[in-house]
């Protein structure tokens, strides 16, 4: 009876270990899918940054209607200048969206968000950008 009792004692012991080192497994794992996830993410985020780059270079009135925001000549803007930079600065206040969804996700560091922060104070700085954006919706 009483090996019976030490043998019992034992299994449950090691079964209370095998259970830990499962959970252990188990919160690994899930650290593991979490750094997964955050990687996809920066990827995600860096080939959209660099499509729109490449979208900035490649197209002429897109250069031109940025250069006349710049240099403060944003009346001459013609328009396929005026629908190009109007596209692009969708496709930035998208970004921007986003990456604010994901800094609240807890997917995007306090740098990053608050880079962002800078950018868009500066996107923001054209009053023609501000005159455009102000007609959005955007999530809340």
């Amino acid at each position: 009876m009483v090996n019976a009792k030490k043998i019992n004692d034992w299994l449950q012991v090691v079964g209370m270990f095998g259970v830990i080192a499962s959970l252990v497994f188990v919160g690994l794992q899930m650290k593991q899918t979490h750094e997964i996830a955050l990687s996809s993410i920066y990827q995600s985020r860096s080939d959209t940054s660099v499509e729109q780059s490449m979208a900035t270079t490649g197209s002429p009135e897109l250069l031109s209607a940025i250069s006349k925001d710049y240099s403060g000549r944003s009346h001459e803007l013609t328009m396929p200048e005026a629908v190009a930079f109007e596209h692009y600065l969708g496709a930035s206040m998208t970004m921007f969206e986003n990456n604010h969804h994901q800094f609240e996700l807890g997917f995007l560091s306090e740098e990053h968000w608050q880079k962002n922060l800078r950018e868009l104070k500066c996107t923001l700085d054209s009053p023609l950008r501000r005159q455009i954006i102000a007609g959005w919706q955007y999530r809340e």
